[in-house]
């Protein structure tokens, strides 16, 4: 059961969407694949929830087809295949800031919107960010170096500042082309936009709205597409002061949050998109002939209906990163796709308006479906070999579950105690075992208990409840539980150890 854990390295720099994305250690996939498979092999990533992952995998000689139903995730993938050079970013950055605006240029205008005053010098200079009280409803504080003085500072707000920021109506009309943008008045999603839209500071909206009609009066090239990208990401309030939530799942804003100067964000992003050339093929799918080792070909959907399209009994190797509901990545990609690319971009994900929570029950159930949904495609003796970044016990019960009831049997497992875990599996299409309770809490109690022996020292709570939940995934007994009145099944499970 125990494998050995392949470990890559820190990934350097800032890369795009770094914070909603699977944390995936770089070289990773390429150190793991020199056990699972061999070069030239057709590898298939059913949820498309890690550019790196296809890209490391391509640059290993791997034919790689990988389902992206997210159109954010998809251009992220694309564009770390594909990456914009620096230059093109730049000027790509200096054309819009270039372009006119109310007699003069862009650039100034968005400045301006974050003007304040030095305290040393008495200069109009524009801030880097606004830090906002969420219950007092305005900023509290301020950061910017002053270019006259060379004054580098946080500092309270004063009555300018307040002033200032006030001036941007939510229900002005650039708020309502943004929420127009996705959702039309009458729309059955009007609402759950509305609570979209609401974490951005209105003031970072109307600097979007303005930067969107300068996208459409340009023509602009894709590489401006990524900078707004990014800056959509920076703009909005999940951005936690002093520190905050790294990787934030829910759409609520911080009790404390910043509200980073649109312009300023749009200059820092070519830093992220800015990525390292891998060398490898890009291209859509057309057909599992196509295939070609060293190029990633996306499917620009959900694996469900990709499945119908592979040739049965074909897909022997799945490399993938077990994807994490995250409430808050995919809501703000429906919003972002409708703003970068149209309405009918954000359509495959619109769905993740209407539903607020996410609970592992529901993954565990989401993992099984596409499993299922995949099971003629996939031959009986196929592998799996799935990576969990951030491998929380629940996260992880629920995808030993899914991927049991999916069919598959666990065959291997490796935990890191930084919180990354490794598992790999094999096609089962047998019946799922026979359960008993008792059963399972004795099987549980003795999986915990020997992987805590084996530790030989005292553990965080995660390897005794992974241990547990793998012994049942060995044998399959996951399927098997049916749920309470009261408590799903991943519950009903979790009480027995």
């Amino acid at each position: 059961m125990e494998i050995a854990f392949v470990p890559g390295t820190p990934v350097r720099g800032a890369s795009p969407l770094a914070r909603f994305l699977p944390p995936l250690e770089q070289g990773s996939v390429a150190a793991a694949l020199e056990r699972f498979g061999k070069k030239s092999d057709r590898v298939l990533d059913p949820f498309g929830a890690s550019p790196r992952l296809a890209v490391e995998a391509a640059a290993e000689e791997r034919a790689v087809l990988v389902a992206v139903n997210n159109p954010v995730a998809r251009y992220v993938l694309e564009r770390t295949a594909k990456p914009f050079t620096i230059h093109e970013l730049q000027s790509a950055l200096s054309r819009l800031g270039s372009a006119p605006k109310d007699g003069g240029r862009l650039e100034p205008f968005l400045l301006d919107l974050y003007r304040t005053q030095c305290s040393r010098c008495g200069e109009r200079i524009s801030a880097d960010y606004f830090v906002w009280d969420r219950e007092d409803g305005e900023p509290v504080l301020k950061f910017y170096s002053c270019p006259h003085c060379s004054q580098t500072i946080e500092e309270p707000t004063n009555e300018e500042d307040l002033r200032r920021a006030h001036e941007y109506e939510r229900r002005g009309l650039h708020h309502a082309m943004a929420l127009e943008q996705l959702a039309p008045r009458g729309d059955p999603e009007r609402q759950q936009a509305e609570e979209a839209l609401a974490v951005y500071p209105s003031r970072a909206v109307y600097a979007i709205v303005t930067v969107l009609n300068k996208l459409e009066q340009l023509d602009a090239g894709e590489a401006v597409r990524a900078l707004l990208l990014s800056a959509l990401d920076q703009a909005n309030a999940l951005w936690g002061h002093p520190e905050g939530r790294s990787r934030p799942l829910q759409l609520s804003a911080s009790p404390r949050y910043l509200e980073n100067n649109v312009w300023r964000a749009l200059e820092w992003a070519a830093g992220h998109w800015a990525l390292p050339d891998p060398k490898v093929g890009l291209r859509e799918w057309t057909d599992w002939q196509s295939l070609e080792p060293g190029i990633v070909t996306i499917y620009p959907g959900p694996v469900r209906e990709l499945a119908p399209q592979l040739p049965t009994g074909r897909v022997q190797h799945i490399l993938t990163v077990i994807p994490r509901p995250n409430q808050a990545f995919w809501t703000l990609s429906a919003l972002w796709a409708a703003w970068l690319w149209g309405r009918e971009a954000a359509d495959p994900i619109r769905a993740a308006l209407r539903r607020r929570r996410y609970d592992w029950a529901w993954h565990a159930s989401a993992l099984r479906s596409t499993l299922r949904a995949m099971k003629e495609a996939v031959g009986n003796q196929a592998q799996v070999l799935g990576f969990i970044p951030d491998a929380e016990p629940g996260f992880v019960a629920a995808t030993l579950s899914g991927f049991d009831a999916g069919g598959y049997r666990l065959t291997g497992r490796a935990l890191r105690s930084e919180g990354q875990a490794i598992l790999t599996w094999e096609r089962d299409p047998g019946p799922e075992g026979s359960v008993s309770l008792s059963g399972i809490a004795d099987s549980m109690s003795l999986a915990a208990r020997s992987a805590l022996e084996a530790r030989g020292e005292p553990a965080r709570y995660a390897l005794p409840h992974i241990a547990a939940f793998s012994a049942l995934a060995a044998e399959r007994l996951l399927a098997g539980v049916r749920p309470s009145e009261t408590r799903s099944a991943l519950g009903v499970v979790g009480e027995q150890l």
